[in-house]
């Protein structure tokens, strides 16, 4: 009993093929996270330069903070 289980857990290990097919869903999964991380990231940079062009609109922009330029 106990050398089959350990037959079943040598020829797991040895089994490259299997191995290859593990590497690429991992590959694809840590993939998919970076792309879902990216796009929140970018739903709030977009969120923030839109609410600060907003507030930019009809404003003078060659004086800074009021103080006009010498």
């Amino acid at each position: 009993m106990f050398s089959k289980l350990t037959n079943a857990a040598r020829k797991f290990h040895n089994d490259e093929e299997g191995l290859e097919a593990l590497q690429v869903v991992m590959i694809i999964a840590i993939a998919a996270m970076i792309m879902i991380a990216c796009a929140a990231v970018g739903k709030a940079g977009n969120k923030f330069m839109g609410t600060n062009a907003a507030a930019l609109i009809g404003k003078d922009l060659t004086t800074a903070d009021g103080i006009p330029a010498n």
